[in-house]
């Protein structure tokens, strides 16, 4: 049940990010997303979760022509909370219990993934100064796949 109830405040941060007027094409988007959440809170395993960030991310880009730095950061914690949230919802049935052992290593997870992205993120803003230019976003994302990819990379060798 946690896990759903995060999705759905993650959904909620999500869309509301925007902030688009209601009558515009952001505005209309943002409220299909609605309607995409509550499918995806219902069935996390299904394609929900994606149509709810592609709403999202159309809704973003329809409506926020300057964001700042904080508004991005917050914008890509409630994205990947989404994606977070729908992988371990869809992993657990909707009455089973979550084991507190799996809740708090997905909450771990969870929270050390948008630690590093958010270090990242501060990092390249640092050294580029002009958060959202290409150099940025190039940067950011290759340091985002060596941490995630050498981690996995050390583990899998571990393995016998």
């Amino acid at each position: 049940m946690i896990p759903r109830v995060v999705l759905a405040a993650a959904a909620v941060v999500l869309l509301l990010a925007p902030w688009p007027a209601p009558l515009s094409l952001a505005g209309a988007v943002t409220l299909v997303g609605a309607a995409v959440a509550v499918w995806a809170v219902r069935a996390p395993g299904s394609l929900a979760p994606l149509v709810l960030l592609a709403t999202a991310v159309v809704s973003w880009l329809s409506a926020v022509p300057d964001p700042g730095l904080a508004r991005i950061a917050a914008f890509a914690a409630a994205g990947y909370a989404v994606h977070s949230a729908a992988a371990i919802s869809a992993a657990v049935p909707a009455g089973a219990p979550v084991g507190a052992t799996l809740l708090w290593r997905w909450v771990g997870q969870t929270l050390a993934v948008l630690v590093i992205g958010w270090s990242v993120v501060a990092m390249t803003a640092l050294v580029a100064g002009q958060p959202g230019s290409a150099g940025l976003v190039v940067v950011g994302m290759l340091a985002a796949v060596t941490f995630v990819v050498l981690p996995a990379v050390v583990v899998r060798r571990r393995r016998p």
